[in-house]
């Protein structure tokens, strides 16, 4: 009699435990189409995006969805301006995605998100049953109210007059303040945390229950803004190049780009090949930085028409290129030669690559909005007076100087004091950073690390400012998204990297294992 009873119970315990699976089944099933639903009806608003003869990967954007987004200026007064925010949609291959997709958020700040459909490609195969979505944030890209940048004309006009520093610091200044008075916005609401709120707002318009972030150099504060403000509708998130919002990076940025360049010095010092090649390198480095601080005459030939050109080059603008190329991996390689051809008076290598590197992508308006909101504040007079009197390898007086004097006039709001705050949210983040990297170095990395509980943080070596174009990131970051932690993550692959060798001659390396 006892037997049958706990027969009874066994059985009746089983048909509970299955009509509870039944039902939540059912509620899974109902909640999938109710997003299904959803999400299809917005893509339906959205409309084929735009391609023209220059457009990079043309076969993915012809895949993808367009729309124009509108959210509040303010969203303390939301009766009041609306702006535009641009999205773009890759959808999943699969024709019932997950409801998870992952956003990719631009660097800068200044970048359009749009811009980033080359990244898209790397996450092949999270596109098999995710969408990827770019949202271009605001102050950004083709719509933003923003039109602060010097152009050709100007620029064209300040070369002609041949200006001393002061007079081109006040020239830049001049032109941001006509900016301000002609433009609509108000620029001290294009802070992160504010565009932060309309990711989220475009999630729920289109259906998601929670976001995949990935974002590198700016965009990684981005994505721990919306960590911090979000976690709930967020699923794992990877960062790459860390800014965290918790420093500020103008007050560090002589320091890290001059320690990235001393790595070069050390590391072609230590080589046999490359010592040979340079053997008084960093000797040459501070006589021909003394030597242009009276700048020299060049002529230049234009490309366009075979013409001569009269020019000069002085220090700040040596600097600034060697400032951008110390950004690439590759370009890092020719840094020894470039130092050692213009000590010869050879100035051609740093020319050629001055016209490789633009700025163009970067909105400034938008720039300034967050440097001078949420960096700007956390600069210790103190600590900047201290950093005035040291010795850098690169002195970016110029670039300094300008982000302080139009953080001055430029239009600021107080943040909560809750984003400055590190970003202690118990999800799961991959962090990497490069070794050489001379914006974001490792440091800033380890720094969000520790704060995170459910983080790991990787390091490569030979990298510079962004890690994400390899078969062996690209693997790790797909798997991680996959599956939303770190079960199986293989990461021994990179333990392979290494700095690649330098150019000891305009034709390349002597070795071949580059």
């Amino acid at each position: 009699m006892q037997k049958k009873i706990l027969q009874s119970m066994l059985i009746g315990l089983v048909c509970i435990t299955l009509a509870a699976c039944e039902q939540e089944n059912d509620e899974e099933a109902l909640s999938r189409q109710t997003f299904l639903a959803h999400r299809q009806d917005a893509l339906d608003t959205f409309n084929a995006c735009e391609r023209n003869a220059t457009t990079a990967l043309a076969s993915l954007v012809a895949a993808s969805r367009c729309s124009i987004f509108q959210v509040p200026e303010n969203y303390e007064a939301i009766d009041a301006r609306q702006i535009d925010l641009k999205v773009m949609v890759i959808p999943a291959l699969n024709d019932l995605p997950e409801a998870d997709p992952l956003f990719l958020l631009a660097g800068g700040p200044g970048q359009a998100a749009t811009d980033l459909v080359q990244v898209a490609q790397i996450f092949s195969r999270v596109r098999t049953d995710r969408d990827i979505v770019l949202v271009d944030q605001r102050g950004t890209g083709e719509l933003s109210p923003f039109d602060c940048q010097m152009d050709e004309e100007q620029a064209q006009e300040i070369e002609a007059l041949d200006p001393e520093f002061e007079e081109i610091i006040e020239l830049q200044l001049q032109i941001l303040r006509d900016c301000l008075q002609t433009m609509e916005a108000s620029a001290e609401f294009y802070t992160t945390d504010i565009a932060m709120r309309d990711l989220d707002a475009i999630r729920q318009y289109l259906g998601y229950s929670q976001l995949n972030l990935w974002g590198a150099s700016y965009g990684s504060r981005a994505a721990l803004a919306y960590l911090q403000a979000y976690p709930e509708f967020t699923r794992a998130v990877i960062i790459d190049a860390i800014a965290p919002p918790v420093i500020s990076l103008p007050l560090y940025n002589e320091r890290d780009a001059s320690a990235s360049l001393q790595k070069i010095l050390d590391d072609c010092a230590g080589n046999d090949v490359c010592s040979t090649a340079y053997p008084e390198l960093s000797e040459h480095y501070q006589q021909l930085i003394e030597r242009l601080a009276i700048p020299q005459a060049l002529t230049v030939v234009d490309d366009s028409d075979f013409s001569s050109i009269e020019t000069t080059l002085s220090d700040f603008e040596f600097l600034s290129v060697l400032r951008q190329v110390l950004y690439s991996r590759e370009a890092q390689r020719l840094i020894p030669l470039i130092i050692e051809q213009a000590w010869q008076g050879n100035f051609k290598p740093v020319l050629a690559l001055s016209s490789q590197y633009s700025e163009d992508q970067i909105n400034q308006g938008m720039f300034l909005s967050v440097i001078c909101n949420e960096d700007y504040p956390l600069i210790d007079a103190a600590l900047l007076a201290a950093k005035s009197d040291s010795e850098y390898l690169i002195q970016s007086e110029m670039f300094n100087r300008f982000v302080y004097e139009a953080c001055a006039i430029w239009p600021k709001r107080e943040l909560d004091q809750g984003y400055f705050e590190a970003v202690t949210e118990d999800k799961p983040v991959l962090i990497f950073s490069g070794a050489l990297d001379p914006i974001t170095p490792p440091q800033w990395g380890e720094l969000v690390h520790d704060a995170l509980p459910n983080s790991m943080h990787f390091v490569l070596e030979g990298f510079a400012h962004g890690t994400p174009f390899t078969q062996c990131t690209s693997v790790m970051m797909n798997n991680f998204i996959e599956l939303g932690d770190f079960s199986e993550l293989e990461s021994d692959c990179i333990a392979q990297f290494k700095r690649r060798p330098f150019f000891v001659s305009p034709g390349g390396s002597s070795l071949t294992n580059d």
